[in-house]
């Protein structure tokens, strides 16, 4: 094993990236070193195996771009990812740069704003330009911009900017933000936003071609990112996903329902024009009633029964993973039954969900694919709090989750979301030390929980509005 280790350092510290250093450090670990990025290959003895450790770090703020473990018994396979880690190095430092329109109404209020994103950009090392002009020269040269933002005091010419450049990103920056001049806020904003435009563009074709033109649905989920609460939405309508966005609270409360409401008026979307809303929602959800933490306390709340009330239409809520395997239910053809995983960094409690011969399953009280009471019976190698935070114990833990799930539930593929990102044929080969290989299903990684949570929320509010129909 160590000849192989010598030999892959070997290979790697004659390699080449251009404008990027390689060099040998200490305890074995080679360095690589950019304008705007560093990295690390170490290695450790586990198991009476070597397992690699690689890492990349933006230079600006040391976040990761890039991490990946896995054990070293193929050098051709070592030599691969190595590839993937050197392109990761060589697209940050020459990354195409994305223009960015700031406007109001004569573009002077916005020129200090853009030079503080542009100065956030170049520190968090991501290839954004920011300039700022009027709303009319937005509405004339918009379209060569990747995005346009607009003041919260033009934000009444959204829709005329939109109808003017459709084919361009066109947001409001959010008051509270613009009038603290909080770049970094303007910018995570920023960043949701191309990252929902992609994923709606993703799931257009499935929903164009499967769902109900007639409907006009909206599809909410509450969920946890980076520790932070965010509400995230996209409107279905006429067969077509519209608009949407995402809300970072401060807490996980109701009255951003409120703020949303506000929004989707702006935006041309009464809340009382919608045939449903959907609610994607963490936790046991039993009939529309959730845990929600109210004044300090966590009580049960009627979500579905407050919603219908203040918006007077109908309201679905379900839970979150069963909400994500209808998305992945309906965002293919090949499977009938499929399950959904959900596994966040140093979280031992995690939740499942199922799509049953098309049917989704929430069992006996909501209480369907909660699997945190399982997790202390489980045999394994380390402290099961550790397990969540490492690498080899998030692998160890989830294929005891998933063996469970195959022997109860033999769905014919599950997908995966987990922060930590574990390689799917690592999962594989620890299920198979408790499954024969013909038991084990595909595993299908995700990289986008709330994309498949909001699909999902349109698919289950469609149904039900088609069998109370009937």
């Amino acid at each position: 094993m160590d000849s192989l280790k010598n030999d892959f350092r070997s290979w790697m510290l004659s390699q080449h990236i251009d404008d990027c250093t390689i060099a040998a450090g200490d305890d074995d670990r080679i360095s690589l070193e950019s304008a705007v990025a560093h990295g690390t290959v170490g290695f450790y003895d586990l198991d009476d195996e070597v397992v690699v450790e690689m890492r990349v770090e933006k230079m600006a703020d040391n976040s990761p771009a890039f991490f990946l473990h896995f054990a070293l018994n193929d050098l051709g396979r070592a030599k691969e990812l190595f590839g993937e880690m050197a392109s990761v190095m060589d697209q940050m430092l020459h990354q195409t740069v994305r223009h960015v329109l700031l406007c109001c109404t004569c573009g002077m209020t916005t020129t200090f704003f853009a030079e503080q994103l542009n100065e956030q950009a170049q520190e968090m090392g991501i290839g954004y330009d920011f300039c700022a002009k009027s709303v009319d020269e937005a509405k004339r040269c918009g379209s060569e911009y990747a995005a346009v933002l607009l003041a919260p005091q033009v934000g009444y010419e959204r829709k005329a900017i939109i109808a003017a450049v459709p084919d361009t990103l066109v947001m409001e920056i959010p008051a509270r933000v613009f009038g603290t001049y909080d770049a970094a806020a303007a910018l995570r904003l920023l960043l949701d936003a191309f990252d929902e435009a992609r994923s709606a563009a993703a799931s257009d074709l499935r929903v164009a071609r499967d769902f109900d033109h007639s409907k006009r649905i909206l599809s909410i989920c509450y969920a946890y990112r980076s520790d932070e609460p965010t509400l995230s939405y996209r409107v279905l309508d006429q067969g077509k996903v519209s608009v949407g966005g995402m809300l970072i609270l401060p807490t996980l409360d109701l009255l951003m329902l409120d703020d949303l409401a506000a929004t989707l008026q702006v935006a041309g979307y009464p809340v009382d024009t919608f045939d449903a809303v959907g609610v994607a929602f963490p936790g046991v959800v039993d009939e529309g009633v959730v845990p929600m933490r109210i004044q300090g306390h966590t009580t049960k709340f009627d979500l579905a029964g407050l919603l219908r009330k203040r918006w007077g239409i109908p309201a679905y809520v379900d839970n979150g993973a069963t909400a994500a395997a209808a998305g992945c239910y309906v965002s293919q053809t090949e499977w009938d039954s499929v399950a959904f995983h959900a596994q966040p960094v140093g979280v031992v409690a995690c939740d499942q969900g199922y799509v049953v011969d098309g049917h989704p399953m929430v069992g006996r009280a909501g209480f369907s694919g909660n699997l945190k009471y399982l997790a202390k019976d489980y045999a394994l190698s380390m402290d099961l709090d550790d397990a969540a935070w490492r690498f080899d114990g998030t692998r160890e833990l989830v294929a005891r989750y998933l063996c469970t799930t195959v022997c109860t539930m033999a769905p014919q593929a599950i997908y995966v979301w987990c922060d930590l990102m574990p390689i799917e044929e690592e999962i594989r080969e620890e299920m198979a030390k408790t499954l024969p290989e013909e038991a084990i299903p595909p595993l299908v990684s995700v990289a986008d929980y709330d994309g498949l949570m909001l699909v999902g929320e349109f698919a289950l509010c469609l149904q039900r509005l088609a069998e109370e129909e009937q």
